[in-house]
C-alpha cells in the first residue's frame, strides 16, 4: 500500500511537471505580442553640465546622446542650471551632441557606458557659429560622484578573457571587495546548484540575482545553476555589476548584494563567436588524496553566438548556444569497517588486543557491499576506503533576444533562455550513485516609453520556471530482499547517536533518506518604473508585483532509515531506531505553495550643488503568508500543545518599510576625487526554502515515525504505533521579517587617467535572521550558578513528539570591515584590479540546515539562550586578497611581414589570484552530552584549562588515543583535540562557537593566449589556461567531531579528507571572432 501510494503522489508532481507545456504555449504567445520589462540595473545614465569659457552655465542647450552600436539616440535639453541628465541608457559606447545658438556645436566621443553605472560628461562651449564643430575624444572620470552605492562592474574583457574554471560568470563576483564564497556545503539541484556568495557579512542565501533586471533566484534563494554546476552562457552576457552594499530603493527582496547581468544584444554590424574548450586528465594533476594514476577524465565545453541587425537602427537579434559534456572520474573516499572488523575483530584500547563480536547473520548481507578499505586505518574498527568513481554532467545553454527600436519614443525586447541539464553523482559509498536533473526557462520583457527628453516610462513583465530534481540508487541491481521495507527499494544505514549525531566515522550505507525530490518553481513578475528629471531632482517612482508558485515533492525516509549507535552495535544487529515516512491518503509527499511579494518604492537624487549630491529613498516591501493550495500546511502555535493546527504554515510581517539614504561629495570639482557615505535599511523577505523545509514536514499531513529498539532488517516485523514517537517541523507562528541595516564611508580617488583607488569602511548589522532549534527539548533543573542540569530520564518539553524542529527569527549579526580597491584601465597593454579587505563578521546563527554549511551546528545548542552561540560567523574570513591582471606583449606591433607579425604578434598573458586566511570551524562533542534530548547534536566540549580555544599551532599535547607530537595544520591532525575536554554529563560545554581556524587559501589560475587576425575583423584565438598553477594544496576543513559515544577521543578528529580546490588543470581552447 505504502509503495502505491508513493507512485501516485510521483505521478501527481509528474502531471504538474506537464505543466512546462502550458509554459512553453504561453511563452509563444508572449513572444508574439509586444507587452514589456523593465529592468533593474541594467541600464546606465549620462548626466553633466555644459558652460562656456568663462564657466557661466548655458541653459537650454539641446544635447543629443546616441550609442553608436544601434543608432539609438536621447535628446534633452539643459535646465536653468545647465544641468542635464539622460537616464535608462542600455550599455554600449556612446557620443554626447551639445549645441546652442551662438556657440560651437561640441561633439564628444569614446564614452562608455556601462551598466549600472552614471557617466558624468561636462562640456565647456565655446563662442562661434552653430556650423562649427568641435570633435572632442575621451571617457568620462572613472570616479562615481553621483551615488553612494558600493558595486564593481564586471565587464566583457573580464569575462570573456580571463580563466574561470567551468565558465561560470558568477565566479567573477569574488573579484568585489567583501564577497567571499561560502567556505562548504552541499550543492546540488535541491540544495541550490549557483554558487554560494557572501557578501559583507550578508548569508549565501541573502543575494539577489537578477538577469536582464528580473529575479532568477533559484527555490533555495540562491543564483541560478544547473545539475552540471555551473552558470553557463557567459558568451551570451554583456556585462554585469554586483551591488554589495548600499543601493537604492529600487532594489528589494533580498538584503545581501545584488548580481545582475546583462545579456547582448545585437548591433548594426553583425558580430559572433564560435568555439570550444577542452580538457583531459592527462593534463591534470594528481589528487592529493589519491596520489595513484589519475582516473579518467573527459570535459568540452564549445558553442556559438551571432548577432546582428535585422532592419538597421530598427530591428536588432542575438543568439547563442553553449554546450556541456564531461565525464569524470572521482576519488571517492569513504570510512568502512576494516577487515578486521569483518570479521568480527574490533580493537580494545585497554589490552591492546581485539575483541570478539558475534556478527548477526542478518548484518552480512549488508556488510558485504561495503568496499574493501585500501587507505588510512584508523585503528578503531575503521578504515578508507578510496575508489573510482564515473560521473557525468550534461547542459545545453540556449539564449535569444530580439531588440526593437520602433520609433525616437519607444523601445522593446524580449530574451528567452532554456537550459536543460542532467548528471550522475556518487554517493558517499560508491555502490551507490545519485542523479540530478534541471531546466530553466527565464523569459523576460521589456517596453521603454519616452514622454519627453526628461520623463520615461518602464513597463516590465517576466515568466521564470526551474525544474530541479535529484534521486538515488544503487549502481547496479541489488535483491528485492535487501529492502527494509518491501517494494519500496533500498532504504539507508546511519550511525548516529540518540541525538542524531554522527556516532563512529564509518559512511552511511544506502540510498538518501530524501530521495526523491522535486521543486518546481513558477515565478510571474510585472513592474512599472516611471522617472523623471525636476531641476535639481532626479525621481524613480515604481511598483513590483512577484507571484511565485512553487511544487515540491519531498520525500523523507519514504525506504526507510536504520540508526545505529556504534560499528559494534551495527555488527550485532542491534539498531537503536528506525524512522521511516508513512504515506497514505491524508499523508502525502506534494506540496503547492503560493506566495505573492507586492512593493512600491520612491528614489530622489538631489543634485544640491554640481559637486554634491543626495540620495534619498524608501522602499515598502512584504510577501503574503504562503498558502498550501490542497490545504495541507499546519502549524505548531505553542510548543506544548498535542499536535497543530490547521492553517497557514505562519504569519509573515506587513511592516517592512526600508528607508535609504546617501550623500556623494566631489570636493575638488574635478571629477577625479569623491567622498561617499551612506546607510539604509534592507529586507531579506522568507521564501522558499528557507520555511518549507520546516511546513512541509508538519506530522499532521507527513507522518514520520520512529520504532525504537527495532529488529534488524526488517524494521516494522514488531509493528509501530503513531502515538507519542511523531517527528514534527513547524516554523514560530508570529515571524519577523529578517534585516540588515547597510552603512559606509568611502573615499575614492583618480590617481592617474587610467588609475583608480577606492578605501573605506563598510559596516552591517543584522536581526530578526532566521535560526533553527530543536525546541522540544528535556526540562533542564536550573544549578545555584544559573547553569542548566539535564537529568538523565528528564521529561521534554512536549511527550508528544519525539522532536519539534522549530524556525525562529531571532538571530543576529555584526560585520564590520576595511575595503581597499586599486583598478588600472587598460593602458600599454595592462590591465589590472586588486581588492583587500580586513573584515571581522560576528553571529549566533548561519544557517538552519546541516546540507547549508557543513563546519558548524545547524542549530542553536542552548535554544533558550542565544547567548551561548554568540561568535565568528562561518563566513568570517579575516583577510581577503584577489588580483586580476591582464597584459598584452607588444612584441611584433611595428613589424611589417606577414609571418613574423602572425608569429610574434597578439601573445597575451592573464590570471587570477586569490588568498584568503581559513574560515572558522566548530568543535563539536560528537554526541548528546548534555542530554538535553537535542537530536541535531549542536553540543560542545569545555576548553582544556590553559589551553588556547583556537589550537591549530606546533604539535598535539597527547590525550587518550591521540598520540603527542603530532604536527597540527597538516591533513593527518590540523588541530590539536586535546586542548578540549568533556564537561559533566548533563551540563553544556563552555567552549564557544566557531572558534577554530580552518586552513587559509592561495590559489592562482593563469592563462596564455594567442590571437591571430585571419580576415578584417575576424580573429582566432587560441587559449592554455591552468588552473591552481602552482598546484597548491588547500585543504577543506577538518573532521570536526571531537569525541565519540563511549566519552573517548575521535582518533578522527581533526583530520582532512579533501581539498577545496582541485589539483593544476590545464584547459585548452580555440575561439573564432568577427
Amino acid at each position: 500500500m505504502r509503495q502505491g501510494s508513493e507512485n501516485r503522489e510521483v505521478g501527481k508532481m509528474n502531471e504538474n511537471h506537464n505543466g512546462s507545456e502550458l509554459f512553453r504555449v504561453g511563452l509563444l504567445l508572449i513572444l508574439l505580442c509586444p507587452a514589456g520589462l523593465a529592468a533593474q540595473v541594467v541600464t546606465g545614465a549620462i548626466s553633466g553640465r555644459v558652460t562656456d569659457t568663462t564657466g557661466a552655465v548655458i541653459p537650454g542647450a539641446m544635447m543629443q546622446i546616441q550609442n553608436v552600436e544601434t543608432g539609438l539616440s536621447r535628446n534633452v535639453e539643459t535646465d536653468s542650471a545647465g544641468r542635464y541628465v539622460a537616464r535608462n541608457l542600455p550599455s554600449g559606447s556612446y557620443s554626447v551632441t551639445a549645441q546652442q545658438a551662438g556657440f560651437q556645436k561640441q561633439i564628444r566621443s569614446g564614452i562608455t557606458l556601462t551598466v549600472g553605472s552614471e557617466a558624468v560628461v561636462n562640456l565647456e562651449l565655446s563662442v562661434g557659429a552653430v556650423q562649427e564643430t568641435v570633435q572632442v575624444s575621451g571617457e568620462a572620470p572613472a570616479v562615481e560622484t553621483t551615488q553612494a552605492t558600493l558595486s564593481s562592474l564586471v565587464t566583457p574583457e573580464q569575462m570573456r578573457e580571463l580563466p574561470l574554471n567551468g565558465r561560470s560568470y558568477d565566479q567573477l563576483a569574488l573579484l568585489s571587495p567583501g564577497v567571499v564564497s561560502q567556505p562548504d556545503g552541499t550543492r546540488n539541484q535541491t540544495q541550490g546548484a549557483g554558487l554560494r556568495l557572501s557578501s559583507n557579512g550578508a548569508r549565501a542565501d541573502a543575494n539577489l540575482y537578477l538577469l536582464d533586471g528580473t529575479v532568477v533566484n533559484d527555490h533555495s534563494s540562491q543564483g541560478p545553476g544547473s545539475a552540471a554546476g555551473q552558470s553557463l552562457g557567459i558568451e551570451a552576457i554583456l556585462e554585469f555589476r554586483i551591488l554589495t552594499h548600499n543601493f537604492s530603493a529600487e532594489y528589494g527582496r533580498n538584503a545581501g548584494a545584488v548580481i545582475s547581468a546583462v545579456t547582448r544584444s545585437g548591433t548594426n554590424q553583425f558580430h559572433g563567436s564560435a568555439y570550444e574548450f577542452f580538457r583531459n586528465n592527462v593534463l591534470d594533476a594528481r589528487d592529493f588524496f589519491n596520489p595513484g594514476k589519475l582516473p579518467p577524465f573527459r570535459r568540452n565545453q564549445f558553442g556559438a553566438s551571432l548577432g546582428g541587425p535585422i532592419l538597421k537602427d530598427r530591428i536588432f537579434f542575438f543568439a547563442n548556444y553553449e554546450g556541456l559534456r564531461e565525464r569524470r572520474g572521482t576519488s571517492v573516499v569513504a570510512s568502512v569497517p576494516d577487515r578486521n572488523a569483518r570479521q568480527g575483530l574490533l580493537a580494545n584500547p585497554s589490552t591492546g588486543g581485539f575483541t570478539t563480536i558475534a556478527i548477526q547473520p542478518g548484518v552480512r548481507p549488508y556488510l558485504s557491499l561495503y568496499p574493501l578499505p585500501n587507505g588510512r586505518n584508523f585503528g578503531n574498527g575503521v578504515a578508507e576506503s578510496i575508489a573510482d568513481f564515473s560521473s557525468s554532467a550534461t547542459e545545453d545553454y540556449s539564449m535569444e533576444r530580439m531588440d526593437f527600436h520602433w520609433s525616437e519614443k519607444d523601445s522593446f525586447y524580449w530574451r528567452y533562455v532554456y537550459d536543460p541539464s542532467e548528471g550522475i553523482v556518487p554517493r558517499p559509498l560508491p555502490t551507490f550513485i545519485g542523479f540530478e536533473r534541471g531546466t530553466n526557462h527565464f523569459v523576460v520583457l521589456n517596453e521603454t516609453h519616452i514622454f519627453s527628453g526628461s520623463t520615461l516610462n518602464e513597463f516590465r513583465f517576466s515568466m521564470n520556471r526551474s525544474v530541479p530534481r535529484n534521486g538515488t540508487g544503487s549502481l547496479e541491481p541489488l535483491d528485492s530482499s535487501l529492502d527494509f521495507i518491501p517494494g519500496a527499494g533500498i532504504g539507508n544505514i546511519a550511525f548516529t547517536t540518540a541525538s542524531g549525531a554522527l556516532a563512529t566515522s564509518v559512511t552511511e550505507w544506502g540510498t538518501s533518506s530524501s530521495s526523491p525530490q522535486t521543486f518546481t518553481q513558477n515565478v510571474f513578475q510585472a513592474g512599472d518604473t516611471f522617472t523623471t528629471v525636476r531641476g535639481a531632482h532626479s525621481w524613480k517612482l515604481g511598483f513590483n508585483f512577484e507571484r511565485i508558485q512553487l511544487n515540491v515533492l519531498q520525500a523523507s525516509n519514504v525506504r526507510g532509515s536504520f540508526s545505529f549507535d556504534s560499528l559494534t552495535a551495527f555488527l550485532q544487529g542491534r539498531a537503536r531506531q528506525f524512522q521511516f515516512q508513512f504515506i497514505d491518503s491524508t499523508h502525502s509527499l506534494v506540496r503547492g505553495y503560493r506566495q505573492i511579494i507586492p512593493g512600491w518604492f520612491v528614489q530622489d537624487d538631489i543634485r544640491l550643488r554640481p559637486n554634491l549630491t543626495v540620495n534619498l529613498g524608501l522602499r515598502h516591501e512584504w510577501v503574503t503568508t504562503p498558502l498550501e493550495v490542497n490545504g495541507l500546511s499546519a502549524n505548531m502555535r505553542n510548543l506544548t500543545d498535542r499536535e497543530s493546527t490547521v492553517g497557514p504554515p505562519f504569519q509573515t510581517s506587513k511592516k517592512n518599510f526600508a528607508p535609504r539614504v546617501g550623500l556623494a561629495w566631489d570636493p575638488t570639482r574635478s571629477g577625479k576625487t569623491s567622498v561617499r557615505l551612506g546607510a539604509g535599511l534592507f529586507h531579506n523577505e522568507i521564501l522558499g526554502r528557507t520555511w518549507y523545509f520546516f511546513s512541509a514536514a508538519d506530522s499532521r499531513f507527513s507522518a514520520r515515525y520512529i520504532v525504537p529498539n527495532p529488529p534488524f532488517p526488517n524494521g516494522l516485523a514488531s509493528g509501530f504505533t503513531q502515538g507519542g514517537t511523531a517527528q514534527t517541523k513547524s516554523v514560530a507562528w508570529e515571524t519577523e521579517t529578517p534585516a540588515l541595516v547597510h552603512y559606509n564611508l568611502e573615499i575614492q580617488r583618480q590617481v592617474v587617467p587610467t588609475l583608480t583607488l577606492r578605501a573605506g569602511y563598510v559596516g552591517s548589522y543584522g536581526y530578526h535572521l532566521t535560526r533553527a532549534t530543536d525546541s522540544d527539548i528535556r526540562v533542564a533543573q536550573i544549578l545555584p550558578d544559573g547553569g542548566k542540569f539535564f537529568a538523565a530520564n528528564a521529561p521534554f518539553i512536549n511527550p508528544n513528539f519525539s522532536d519539534i524542529a522549530m524556525l525562529w527569527t531571532d538571530a543576529r549579526s555584526n560585520y564590520n570591515a576595511l575595503q581597499v580597491e586599486l583598478q588600472k584601465s587598460l593602458s600599454y597593454g595592462w590591465q589590472m584590479a586588486a581588492a583587500y579587505t580586513l573584515a571581522k563578521n560576528l553571529s549566533n546563527a548561519d544557517t538552519i540546515s546541516n546540507s547549508q554549511v557543513l563546519t558548524t551546528a545547524p542549530v542553536t545548542m542552548d535554544p533558550d539562550n542565544l547567548g551561548r552561540d554568540y561568535g565568528r560567523s562561518v563566513y568570517d574570513r579575516r583577510h581577503t586578497f584577489v588580483l586580476n591582471s591582464q597584459y598584452r606583449f607588444p612584441w611584433g606591433k611595428n613589424l611589417t611581414s606577414g609571418v613574423s607579425k602572425a608569429a610574434l604578434g597578439g601573445w597575451t598573458i592573464k590570471g587570477i589570484l586569490q588568498a584568503g586566511s581559513g574560515f572558522p570551524f566548530n568543535i563539536q562533542t560528537g554526541f548528546n552530552n548534555s542530554r538535553n534530548g537535542d537530536r541535531n547534536q549542536p553540543d560542545r566540549p569545555d576548553l582544556t584549562p590553559g589551553r588556547r580555544n583556537d589550537p591549530i599551532h606546533g604539535t598535539t599535547s597527547g590525550c587518550p588515543g591521540i598520540p603527542a607530537g603530532q604536527k597540527l595544520r597538516t591533513a593527518d591532525r590540523y588541530y590539536d583535540p586535546c586542548a578540549f575536554t568533556l564537561p559533566a554529563a548533563g551540563t553544556y560545554g563552555n567552549l564557544g562557537r566557531n572558534t577554530v581556524t580552518g586552513p587559509q587559501l592561495f590559489n592562482v589560475d593563469f592563462a596564455l593566449a594567442k590571437t591571430t587576425p585571419i580576415h578584417e575583423g575576424m580573429n582566432l584565438d587560441f587559449r592554455a589556461e591552468f588552473f591552481n598553477l602552482l598546484n597548491h594544496t588547500n585543504l577543506d576543513s577538518p573532521a570536526r567531531l571531537n569525541f565519540s559515544g563511549d566519552r573517548s577521543y575521535n582518533g578522527n578528529a581533526g583530520r582532512v579528507s579533501q581539498t577545496v580546490t582541485t589539483g593544476r588543470q590545464i584547459q585548452l581552447g580555440l575561439k573564432l571572432t568577427f
